[in-house]
């Protein structure tokens, strides 16, 4: 029984990789709001694995490895694969020709790759993040789909349709995943100096809701991006 137990976590982490694969079969189906079921319950399974797999004391090297392939695949090749979908849906590129515009969706799967076989060997990403998680660009770009699955109008929509977000938003978000920049972690531990600070970006998200509607994903990952960015400051001014 107790081995059972000690390969849950594992199963959840197999559980995100098979929404990763349905979610890459409903997008060639063209059923794009069941990518979005996909991409939310992977997020939950992403976050229990890990949880469960530290208090059960089952977190390994197996563990690890397969979290990794599966974020690369859910949270990086999905959505890369999604951003290619509506490139091309809304014109920007012909299917035929070449068009750098189109290729750009390619920043997202080589980055995440880069930053999850980095993250695996890199001893100083114990207690937080360099660089933007793999799950929180994942997240952001697919949660896309309900804005352009959305036909009501919005004054940010010509901001998130014009071909320059297509082309320069994949490759900003391939900086912000290899970039040394401190990022918090959401791994909440009794004791954490930083707990406060942590606790504040899931409300951050929230808020980001009625302010940017159905666009609040991308909103979100830049608010998450300066808030690291301002915990960092002021924790290194105050421990200085």
């Amino acid at each position: 029984m107790k081995d059972l137990l000690k390969g849950l976590p594992n199963l959840l982490t197999l559980g995100n990789l098979a929404c990763g694969a349905v979610g890459i079969e409903r997008l060639m189906a063209g059923d794009m709001n069941s990518i979005l079921i996909c991409l939310g319950l992977a997020a939950i399974l992403d976050f229990a694995d890990g949880f469960i797999a530290r208090l059960l004391g089952a977190d390994g090297e197996l563990g690890k490895q397969l979290d990794s392939l599966a974020d690369l695949i859910t949270f990086a090749l999905l959505p890369g694969l999604v951003m290619l979908h509506y490139t091309l849906e809304k014109g920007y590129c012909m299917p035929n020709g070449f068009c750098t515009t189109r290729y750009a969706w390619l920043a997202l799967p080589l980055a995440g790759a880069w930053r999850l076989a980095n993250f695996n060997i890199d001893t100083r990403q114990k207690t937080g993040f360099l660089g933007v998680p793999t799950p929180i660009i994942g997240i952001a770009f697919g949660s896309l789909i309900l804005a352009f699955e959305n036909t009501t109008d919005n004054a940010l929509k010509p901001f998130f349709e014009h071909p320059y977000f297509f082309s320069f938003a994949p490759i900003i978000a391939a900086y912000l995943m290899v970039s040394d920049l401190p990022m918090l972690s959401l791994k909440f531990k009794k004791g954490d100096p930083l707990l406060y600070w942590k606790a504040a970006v899931p409300l951050l998200g929230l808020a980001c809701i009625p302010v940017f509607s159905v666009y609040a994903g991308i909103p979100f990952l830049l608010v998450y991006v300066l808030w690291s960015i301002i915990t960092n400051f002021v924790t290194q001014t105050k421990n200085g």
